[in-house]
């Protein structure tokens, strides 16, 4: 059984991620930016798993199964989807075409971050109710 405290980490994790995101790209880690904002998003939607249900969230990075299951509006659905992607793509070679970090563009980063933001501040009002 999950408590506030097992809420916490994953939240305080899932800061640090998208922290971590914003500070890669100033430096042309945009693959890894991509790869944390990821991370920030399934740590938030456990942490919002772990709110409805009491109990520990499923050990999966499929964002868009996490987010169905938890019934998440459409626009963040999509967000979810695009980022769930970027497990596998900002990290291995033979998930795209391209080396990981020839992916990905400063543009790309960006809207990565954007696209967290979006979906942590749904599930961060969510978290409050």
């Amino acid at each position: 059984m999950a408590n506030k405290e097992e809420l916490s980490k994953w939240i305080n994790q899932a800061d640090h991620d998208l922290e971590m995101a914003k500070k890669v790209v100033k430096d042309g880690g945009y693959d890894t930016c991509a790869f944390l904002c990821q991370q920030a998003v399934e740590k938030y939607l456990k942490a919002l798993y772990i709110h409805i249900n009491k109990t520990n969230p499923p050990k999966t990075h499929y964002l868009d199964e996490l987010a169905k299951g938890l019934s998440c509006p459409d626009n963040i659905l999509d967000i979810a989807r695009e980022l769930s992607s970027d497990y596998m793509i900002s990290r291995y070679p033979d998930a795209a075409t391209v080396a990981p970090y020839e992916e990905y563009t400063e543009s790309d980063a960006l809207s990565k971050i954007s696209k967290a933001e979006k979906a942590i501040a749904w599930i961060k009002s969510e978290l409050q109710s």
